[in-house]
């Protein structure tokens, strides 16, 4: 009896949309919106309302995404949604606009109520100073759908753990973050039933969106580090707002592979992939 192939699991490793303050020009901007306190957005990219800090400058630090941001990631998560590009599963860095964009996409894919965030320090840029990140309690209590019971590798309250750190601290924190995420969702698509693809929605930093996918394959590499140096050192282009990279797991051989298009979605469905931002190269 014919039996069909198993969908090949997924993963889409994308840089969050739009911040506020590359908008503003201005990282100060905070000091100018809340008076007294309270929140009073006086420029149109402004978003409309923010979740209440007990020290509203540290969006300063933390920043939102602009208006404009947040409705690109929404467009987004809609054209996911056109081409059968389904996240089951979400990871995100802590960053407010990390979560903004994993919760938009969510919201225009029609699957906010429905797949939790997980949001875990691991997935957070390096930075050079501290910064007010909020832990996952912080983003419940402000109406975003997230997945309480996520045990991360880094916790949001171990902020100063990536202050400073080394880039091999980097690496490893990264690939073991990557690692775990990757080796769930092959574990899972063994076990799936539905016809579409197992999908799995990172949103990151810049810098960590070549590095997570140059990690896809890193077990392949004799010198790892090198290589991971030579990757972050030699970019092919840079990694814009919403930028991303979508790769497809193959069992037979244990690689990923990167995507630009979709087997099963005909040509004319396609639109323009180039919207997908899936330009970027990595060696083989």
């Amino acid at each position: 009896m014919y039996q069909r192939a198993r969908p090949k699991p997924r993963i889409i490793i994308m840089r969050h949309s739009e911040r506020l303050d590359s908008v503003l020009r201005n990282a100060n901007w905070p000091q100018e919106a809340f008076i007294n306190g309270v929140y009073s957005p006086n420029l149109t990219q402004m978003p409309t309302v923010l979740p209440t800090r007990a020290n509203p400058h540290e969006y300063s630090l933390d920043t939102p995404l602009s208006r404009h941001g947040r409705a690109h990631a929404h467009h987004t998560g809609e054209f996911f949604r056109s081409l059968r590009l389904i996240p089951h599963r979400v990871y995100t860095s802590p960053a407010m606009r990390c979560v903004e964009t994993a919760d938009s996409v969510l919201d225009g894919l029609g699957r906010r109520e429905r797949v939790p965030l997980r949001i875990d320090l691991a997935l957070h840029e390096p930075t050079k100073r501290q910064l007010p990140l909020q832990p996952a309690e912080f983003y419940s209590a402000a109406n975003f759908f997230v997945d309480l019971n996520y045990y991360p590798i880094l916790s949001p309250a171990k902020s100063n753990i990536i202050v400073h750190e080394s880039r091999l601290a980097y690496y490893k924190r990264m690939y073991t973050v990557l690692k775990r995420i990757t080796m769930k969702l092959i574990s899972q698509s063994m076990k799936a039933t539905s016809s579409s693809p197992p999908t799995v929605l990172i949103v990151t930093h810049r810098p960590c969106v070549t590095l997570l996918a140059a990690m896809l394959n890193l077990d392949t590499v004799d010198d790892k580090v090198r290589y991971l140096n030579d990757m972050l050192s030699n970019r092919t282009g840079e990694v814009n707002f919403l930028a991303m990279i979508i790769a497809e797991y193959d069992a037979t051989t244990g690689l990923w592979t990167f995507l630009s298009d979709f087997s099963e979605i005909t040509t004319n469905q396609l639109m323009s992939t180039t919207r997908l931002q899936t330009a970027m190269q990595f060696p083989q």
